[in-house]
């Protein structure tokens, strides 16, 4: 079997790491929005003052996370770049660092997005309901 060049592999993982960071971007960033939308779009939304408090913390907390994934994506993505870009032979060893990482970020990623997923689908299904996510 004949293995692929280096660089297409690294190609591949960098499209898949970006692809998935992406996602779990995505749905925290929604997830943040929709906590707080609940208030606004639930026919029986809570009016005490705590519940208002309550949501806001629980979207701010998702709007953090979904600016610290965007940051280290973009961050991960730059150190792979600039490895690839250098010729020395202390990159080829961090390339292949490089490429563990990003396999393991990827998994952890698809993982991240997938709980993610089921709390948006939650929020959503609990303004279907009529009701705000909390209260």
């Amino acid at each position: 079997m004949k293995q692929a060049p280096r660089s297409e592999v690294t190609c591949l993982l960098t499209g898949a790491f970006g692809l998935v960071s992406t996602i779990a971007v995505a749905l925290s960033m929604a997830a943040g929005v929709l906590v707080t939308a609940s208030l606004f779009i639930a026919e029986r939304a809570p009016q005490g003052t705590t519940f208002l408090w309550i949501h806001l913390i629980v979207s701010g907390v998702f709007l953090v996370l979904g600016f610290l994934l965007a940051g280290i994506g973009r961050e991960v993505l730059g150190v792979v770049r600039t490895a690839a870009a250098a010729s020395d032979p202390w990159a080829a060893a961090l390339r292949k660092r490089l490429a563990r990482l990003l396999i393991l970020l990827t998994v952890a990623g698809l993982g991240l997005s997938g709980i993610l997923a089921l709390l948006t689908y939650g929020i959503l299904a609990r303004i279907d309901e009529g009701f705000a996510v909390f209260g």
